[in-house]
């Protein structure tokens, strides 16, 4: 069962959640820095085509400077987690965040790493930036979603959204209400299923 703080609680070291794996080494959610430039790089690297299309609705691998970018995300008000594996060598496997937009709201986006999909890590991610947002005073989280993107298309529809434009064909642009809970409760330790299959 990981040990963190209140979701959108600005914990010590910037570490908002800790859990140990069975094989020894630790996943630890935690604010982005400027050090993560590497470890998002290779988060992206990792990604399949479908993958990356539906996260930066482009194929190609994202540029140095949005990278870099990302991790200045509390210097322009925004907000970003990362999620780490400990190990001979340190593993990103997960970010989330969002950046402000001109009207107030924040624009959000996450990604797992296929190798840590299906154990909860994607819903607590999500549940943490709107938690920061609404303890930040940002009122909602927007996002585009491209209508093939089921994984993403869940995770909302848990959490609960208004459908602000859609397109049929394509996409749709949707916000969360920060302020809002979740529809679906989030038990102690969502993470802890992330051991048996990380």
């Amino acid at each position: 069962m990981p040990a963190h703080a209140e979701p959108g609680a600005d914990a010590a070291g910037g570490v908002a959640a800790t859990l140990g794996l069975p094989d020894g080494p630790a996943l630890t959610v935690r604010t982005v820095t400027k050090a993560d430039v590497e470890g998002l790089d290779a988060l992206f690297q990792g990604l399949c085509d479908d993958d990356r299309h539906h996260r930066l609705f482009s194929l190609r691998h994202p540029a140095r400077k949005f990278v870099e970018q990302m991790t200045r995300a509390a210097d322009e008000g925004g907000y970003r987690l990362v999620a780490v594996v400990s190990g001979a060598e340190d593993a990103l496997v997960a970010e989330a965040g969002y950046a402000i937009l001109p009207d107030g709201d924040g624009e959000f986006a996450l990604t797992v790493a296929p190798g840590w999909r299906g154990c909860r890590l994607g819903r607590y991610l999500l549940g943490a930036i709107v938690a920061a947002a609404a303890a930040r005073g940002v009122p909602n989280l927007q996002a585009d979603i491209m209508l093939g993107n089921a994984r993403m298309l869940a995770l909302v529809r848990d959490r609960g959204y208004i459908t602000l434009h859609r397109d049929e064909f394509s996409d749709m642009r949707i916000a969360i209400d920060a302020a809002q809970p979740a529809r679906r409760r989030q038990r102690a330790g969502t993470l802890a299923s992330c051991a048996s299959t990380a």
